[in-house]
């Protein structure tokens, strides 16, 4: 599925609005969020992303524009209305649905990339039938790109998982937008599992600095891995072609190349230099995640506890938050400390997702919660697993049966292995937030 909004940044010069083609609405003084949405009174413009190395169009970011000359003409009025009157995800998907329309009766060249902001809760909700026809046309004749906002990724990281791999799985290509904003996205990178990196406009903005590094390693590490792309955005300028380069970019996006236009144009056709690495898949995808490699130790319960209580401080410690999941069989850290402990844990992580039985829970902020029945067989265990850009871990832990405190364990440092255990973990969490 695919969404069409687009943060609001600052520009350099106002950018006239251009109404659409046959069916665009006309100005009026009476738009209301509710109208929009029933009324379909939407239009699409699409800015172009060029290659790097020639400059050629390859592609187009779809933004979607509200009644021209009314205050709900720009997205961010939109969203905000929408977000008031609980309308998110039916302005997110009529949003689609014209964008879709927009492109097919534009004819662009089959596998044309189609860049396209998402809203989890848009992408997530049920597409009304009539409706779902474009939507699906669109996704199998061009290669649809849905961007994920680092703010969103931040925001409600379990959410926007979620989101992305429900519409992975329908076909659609995933990317970050604003990549670098923040600085809790950069552990995150590996857990969105993103095709498309598109980086944020600041990082051309500014003489490069320390937070440009952190970003240009977790990008460059998670490009050598998986082979993504990555989008320079904001390029105003010849002068941040080198900056751009730098970053590890291949595409870039901004007013050098143009502005968004309700007709595009390619340049020099699509000319298939650039394609996306082969559909995301964690490795190992085959393998029990909770089996982790490597030798399986018999140790005390006190020494157990000492690892995790080392794992659980040095997701803390980090100088870039960490995402996290662990797993509570007994409504306590595997360390032994009290759920209660989740407070000072959260406050420096970029994403903390607790699985305990349903009666341990009580609400803790920036904490994601899954209550599991008493009886789940993820109870068997207690799991740690860990993320930064530098560092990484995955502990499980069983007790052992006929034992008094003694623990069998695997434990390992290997990226992949975390990973696959977060993703797994956090599939659990959000089987029992969203089914």
């Amino acid at each position: 599925m695919t969404v069409l909004f687009r943060r609001e940044t600052p520009l350099p010069s106002p950018v006239a609005a251009v109404v659409g083609r046959a069916g665009a609405p006309r100005p009026t003084d009476g738009a209301t969020i509710e109208k929009i949405v029933e009324q379909r009174l939407l239009t699409a413009e699409f800015q172009p992303v060029v290659s790097l190395n020639n400059r050629h169009v390859i592609g187009f970011e779809a933004l979607a524009r509200g009644p021209v000359n009314t205050r709900l003409a720009s997205p961010a009025a939109m969203l905000t209305a929408a977000s008031f009157k609980g309308l998110l995800p039916e302005l997110d998907t009529v949003a689609r649905s014209v964008a879709a329309d927009a492109v097919l009766k534009l004819d662009l060249p089959d596998e044309t990339l189609l860049f396209v902001n998402a809203l989890p809760q848009g992408l997530l909700a049920d597409v009304p039938d009539d409706l779902a026809d474009s939507l699906r046309e669109a996704i199998d004749r061009y290669t649809v790109v849905t961007e994920i906002d680092d703010a969103v990724l931040t925001g409600d990281p379990l959410l926007a998982v979620h989101a992305a791999d429900r519409v992975r799985a329908l076909g659609v290509r995933v990317a970050v937008d604003n990549f670098g904003a923040s600085i809790d996205a950069l552990a995150l990178l590996p857990l969105l599992a993103p095709d498309v990196i598109k980086l944020d406009m600041s990082l051309l903005g500014h003489a490069p600095n320390a937070h440009a590094a952190m970003v240009l390693d977790t990008v460059a590490d998670y490009r050598r891995t998986t082979g993504a792309l990555v989008v320079a955005q904001g390029i105003e300028h010849d002068h941040q072609l080198p900056l751009a380069g730098g970053l590890g970019a291949r595409l870039g996006q901004g007013y050098l190349f143009g502005a968004a236009a309700t007709v595009p144009q390619l340049s020099g056709g699509n000319d298939g230099r650039i394609t996306l690495p082969a559909p995301a898949a964690v490795k190992g995808d085959n393998l029990d995640p909770l089996v982790l490699p490597g030798e399986e130790i018999i140790a005390p319960g006190s020494l157990v506890r000492e690892l995790a209580a080392r794992l659980e401080r040095t997701a803390t410690s980090s100088d870039i938050p960490a995402a996290m999941a662990i797993v509570c069989p007994n409504g306590r850290f595997p360390s032994g400390a009290p759920l209660a402990a989740a407070n000072h844990v959260a406050r420096g992580s970029a994403m903390t997702v607790l699985l305990a039985p349903d009666a341990a829970l009580r609400p803790i902020r920036r904490v994601h919660l899954a209550a599991l029945p008493s009886g789940d067989p993820l109870f068997q265990h207690t799991v740690i697993a860990i993320l930064t850009p530098s560092t990484a871990a995955a502990l499980v832990a069983t007790a052992s049966p006929g034992t008094e405190d003694t623990y069998t364990y695997r434990f390992s440092r290997d990226r992949d292995v975390a990973i696959r255990l977060l993703r797994h973990l956090l599939a659990r969490a959000a089987f029992e937030e969203y089914a």
